[in-house]
């Protein structure tokens, strides 16, 4: 959970050329439906058992899709690589190689992009998911402002978290990874 965290503590997310064609640096996402996410997580963690990197985490963050696009976030163009120089240059950071003759076929990513260093996230407008229920808990009680009531005389009492992060886990939904 450690890129989680980092991004919560941040509070933001940061981009990267990884798997971008011409170095664009990009932060990526996914409008995958919910029941996919499944399917990535577990893909994760296989790729872990085998002592791989895995291209995803089992922890994401999630943002409307009105936010998304106001922050420039357009969906891939899954296309040839000999399409490519077709592409106007502000936009080729949207291309995905897309050859479902020789087997690359990555459209179930639903993949969307905004090309930027750096977007910062607004809790309000972030929701984290996560596997777990007891991580869902974990999370919003590590990442909150600690209230207190105060009796009649001035002296705190009833101390309770004020999360800064709303979290969701795939279980609540019935979801196992």
């Amino acid at each position: 959970m450690t890129v989680l965290e980092n991004i919560l503590s941040e509070g933001r997310l940061v981009g990267s050329n990884a798997y971008i064609r011409g170095g664009h640096r990009c932060i990526c996402f996914t409008e995958a439906p919910i029941g996919e996410v499944v399917s990535l997580f577990r893909l994760a963690e296989l790729a872990a058992e085998g002592g791989l990197r895995p291209k995803y985490e089992p922890f994401g963050v999630a943002v409307t899709k009105e936010w998304l696009f106001a922050q420039g976030g357009r969906p891939v163009i899954y296309q040839p690589d000999a399409e490519y120089e077709v592409l106007p240059e502000p936009i080729r950071y949207r291309h995905v190689r897309y050859d479902p003759i020789a087997g690359i076929d990555f459209t179930w990513e639903r993949e969307w992009r905004i090309c930027a260093d750096e977007r910062r996230l607004e809790p309000k407008n972030t929701l984290v998911v996560v596997p777990s229920s007891a991580e869902a808990f974990d999370l919003m009680y590590t990442h909150a402002d600690w209230q207190a009531d105060y009796d009649r005389e001035g002296n705190p009492e009833n101390a309770y978290p004020q999360p800064d992060w709303m979290a969701v886990s795939l279980d609540f939904f019935g979801l196992e990874r």
